[in-house]
């Protein structure tokens, strides 16, 4: 046990932990300026026994509450960190679901990372299937839209692809506002109601990051560019001509989810998350590829900083309702039972 601890890495970078009123209290150094992230508390998962339902038992309850969630390739290990709340109120989340069993560790994720092998990206869970999103309104839309929605297979994907690789990823979920998702709704409306093939002139705007990406998935469906991501703006054909009417729809497609999933969120009162994803280690590389194969995203630059070496939330990413970021968090099925079995033959 410990009371303070001291970590300087250069670069005026510099933090001290102390064990506050509830948790560990880290307050970090920035040149003449200091500020402080109280209540941090580190838990590592140790059981899972059966196949566990996200999105109506974790992101939800978790509403309000910044998280993260730590992949350990190497060691086969998933932490968790959460700031801001009392130990107690994680903890009833992790009661309140059967066969899920976390560990408390009574320390903080302090760790070298190197920036050579740093990659940041925001991504998109977006469905494979079309779907009516108009029903939203009938008893059933939660379980359904779930079904819809969430899809553990991606991250399973990742994790099993990984098992045993000198990697890590860390994924962000801060809390963000139901004005921050009223206006990404506001921004994909108009082509959400679209019915018929449209002219496009080439015309210039700048858009959030959301947009952008949604402009990279339906470029998936196309061959032509329609992102510059460099200049932070989005563009349409150059060429005055009428969209293909299967251009059209798959970008319907794309606007409505993304409208549906705003406008299931107010209905449900879900949960509401910025979502980032940074992965680092030795096998980085192999994990980005990994991710980029499952996920379409957009890579943004990253830097080393000590917020990020103690696992803690990181700001930023785009905004998506807690259903959608269900989809970012993964627990493997019987997790826990092949540790146990290598113990006891040992």
């Amino acid at each position: 046990m410990f009371s303070w601890f001291v970590s300087d890495r250069g670069k005026g970078q510099a933090s001290t932990i102390r064990v506050g009123k509830d948790g560990f209290d880290i307050t970090f150094r920035r040149g003449y300026g200091s500020y402080t992230v109280r209540g941090y508390h580190l838990f590592m998962l140790k059981k899972v026994e059966k196949e566990f339902n996200i999105p109506s038992l974790f992101t939800r309850k978790f509403r309000g509450i910044p998280f993260s969630i730590l992949y350990d390739f190497e060691d086969e290990r998933i932490y968790l960190v959460s700031i801001g709340v009392r130990r107690e109120v994680v903890e009833s989340i992790f009661a309140g679901v059967e066969g899920l069993e976390f560990e408390y560790l009574f320390e903080c994720l302090d760790e070298e990372i190197e920036p050579r092998t740093l990659w940041r990206y925001v991504a998109f869970p977006l469905p494979q299937e079309f779907y009516d999103y108009s029903d939203i309104s009938s008893e059933r839309a939660l379980f359904l839209q779930s079904k819809i929605y969430y899809n553990p297979e991606n991250l399973a994907d990742i994790y099993n692809a990984m098992r045993g690789r000198k990697a890590k990823m860390l994924v962000s979920f801060v809390p963000a506002s139901e004005e921050e998702l009223e206006r990404e709704r506001e921004l994909y409306e108009g082509e959400a109601e679209l019915k018929e093939p449209m002219e496009l002139r080439r015309k210039e705007r700048k858009v959030s990051r959301l947009v952008l990406l949604s402009n990279v998935l339906a470029s998936m469906f196309t061959t032509t560019p329609v992102t510059d991501l460099s200049k932070g703006a989005v563009y349409s054909t150059e060429k005055v001509e009428r969209v293909g009417e299967k251009k059209n729809l798959e970008r319907r497609h794309i606007a409505r989810t993304i409208v549906g999933m705003c406008n299931l969120a107010k209905f449900t009162n879900d949960a509401i998350f910025r979502v980032s994803f940074i992965g680092y280690g030795e096998n980085s590389d192999l994990l980005e590829m990994h991710f980029r194969s499952k996920f379409p995203c957009l890579k943004e630059p990253v830097s080393v900083t000590e917020e990020l070496t103690y696992g803690i939330p990181q700001g930023g990413g785009d905004v998506m309702s807690g259903l959608f970021a269900s989809n970012f968090i993964y627990f493997p099925k019987k997790y826990g039972e092949e540790k146990s079995l290598k113990g006891n033959q040992q």
